[in-house]
């Protein structure tokens, strides 16, 4: 259940803005968490920034358990979509991991149990 918040220059169309959305919701899927279609929550905002200067910023909060290259592969599908949709060089996307304990996750009042694996 990673939590995803992508930041992106001003003035990007809403068009754009899903597009990133459902592009990183696939990634996700893809690489990261397999297993988990309902709660991958992303959203992308406008911030005030300069390309390669704090933006895009991606922010990935989830629980511990990832095993790297997980991550990595995240991280390098998000570089392309925001190569596709943004026109900006994989050098200038910076993704942040923070991993919080299943316990610090709730969803419907209810903590998450920790993350394994959905073959596991």
């Amino acid at each position: 259940m990673p939590v995803i918040r992508v930041e992106v220059p001003e003035g990007v169309g809403s068009e754009t803005k899903k597009r990133i959305r459902e592009g990183v919701k696939q990634a996700v899927l893809d690489t990261l968490a397999p297993k988990e279609t309902k709660y991958d929550y992303v959203a992308v905002n406008e911030v005030f920034g300069v390309i390669g200067d704090g933006v895009p910023l991606v922010t990935v909060d989830l629980r511990p358990g990832r095993e790297p290259e997980r991550k990595q592969a995240l991280a390098d599908a998000i570089a392309v979509i925001l190569k596709d949709e943004l026109d900006v060089a994989a050098e200038d996307v910076y993704v942040l991991y923070r991993e919080n304990p299943a316990e610090n996750h709730y969803c419907g009042g209810t903590p998450l149990p920790a993350w394994v694996p959905a073959d596991k």
